[in-house]
């Protein structure tokens, strides 16, 4: 085994966020109060978020020490979800838009949550409906939550596509990013997600466009290739602040060990070391910047880099091609000193 080995795996034990039972407690504490106050507000948001569906770094257990954030998908199950149709935004490709035509079997979506005339589900009305239940459910049924040892003040604002809640006590403040997950019928088999994202492409249709997402699946992904690729994906994060990479999010790097492991084989990646996963992913992501495209595991044609600039993948790529050359080198150096190989990751 060479050093290099020795020390990213004593790197990615030292960066573990510890989970403990009191850290995670509170934070299902206040998940549950905070879905419960949300459907005592909106009757009809009760009757389609029966179910919410942990996501993200935390799911995976692949959170890293200065990590106390929490995604959670609130699975929205509208009348008539299996006939929701989904149609390709020839524009933007990987994005599609929600045609509810054959599934308006209430009045609320062609009301209140689509265009009139398509029957469209506009992200915006469904973002506006969801922002004033949380408003309204935090302030007519309290802010404050009681945890294991002390209590929470509940903070909301909406950023991007979640509607995050800060939970602030004396010792500690985490937070939780709620995401709406309209359930739909594959267009195969089995059921999936649409999660509202706008594209970088502006036009009269921006506010209308979804993503497809299969969660359940990514996790089961992720679980697949063992503890050693958890532990790679702790170190990709601390090595993405480390080279100052702030859009690069965990979810391009699980994307990437999921394709990777549909190329090579699960059995390949449980076995192979940490230096070797970790250098193999990094050359990936070298690769992608190099394209200037991470195609989406769940939709190949959506670009996971579409959101950068021309000058940010060409800074990216220049940055993860150095580290990557540097990296590389390490496992034929034995007297390579640990605090040289940690350099990358603080």
């Amino acid at each position: 085994m060479s050093n290099f080995e020795c020390y990213l795996q004593e790197i990615a034990e030292d960066i573990r966020n510890p989970n403990d039972p009191s850290n995670i407690k509170d934070l299902n504490v206040v998940k549950n109060y905070v879905l419960k106050i949300l459907r005592l507000q909106d009757s009809y948001f009760n009757s389609i978020c029966k179910n919410d569906i942990l996501f993200g770094s935390l799911a995976h257990k692949v959170r890293i020490y200065n990590d106390d954030e929490a995604d959670v998908l609130m699975e929205l199950r509208f009348p008539a979800y299996t006939r929701i149709k989904q149609v390709e935004d020839v524009k933007r490709p990987g994005f599609v838009f929600l045609d509810f035509s054959q599934a308006c079997s209430d009045t609320m979506i062609a009301n209140r949550l689509a265009n009139n005339k398509g029957r469209i589900m506009s992200q915006s009305k469904l973002r506006s409906w969801i922002d004033r239940i949380f408003t309204n459910a935090l302030y007519n049924y309290g802010n404050v939550v009681h945890g294991i040892y002390e209590d929470y003040q509940l903070k909301y604002f909406w950023r991007g596509v979640a509607y995050t809640i800060q939970a602030v006590s004396h010792l500690r403040t985490f937070s939780i990013d709620f995401v709406p997950a309209v359930k739909i019928a594959g267009q195969t088999t089995g059921n999936w997600h649409a999660i509202p994202k706008f594209s970088n492409i502006a036009g009269p249709m921006h506010h209308y466009t979804f993503m497809i997402s299969n969660v359940e699946a990514e996790l089961q992904h992720v679980a697949r290739c063992g503890q050693k690729l958890r532990d790679v994906l702790r170190l990709l994060q601390a090595f993405r602040t480390s080279k100052n990479l702030p859009k690069l999010r965990c979810t391009h790097f699980v994307n990437l060990a999921i394709w990777l492991s549909t190329r090579m084989g699960y059995q390949t990646l449980f076995y192979m070391s940490v230096s070797d996963l970790f250098l193999q992913i990094l050359y990936e992501l070298c690769e992608a910047f190099d394209e200037g495209h991470l195609p989406y595991i769940w939709n190949c044609q959506m670009n996971l880099l579409g959101n950068f600039k021309n000058m940010e993948i060409l800074q990216y790529h220049r940055e993860l091609v150095d580290a990557y050359t540097t990296l590389d080198s390490y496992p034929c150096q034995p007297a390579l000193s640990f605090a040289r190989c940690l350099s990358h990751f603080e």
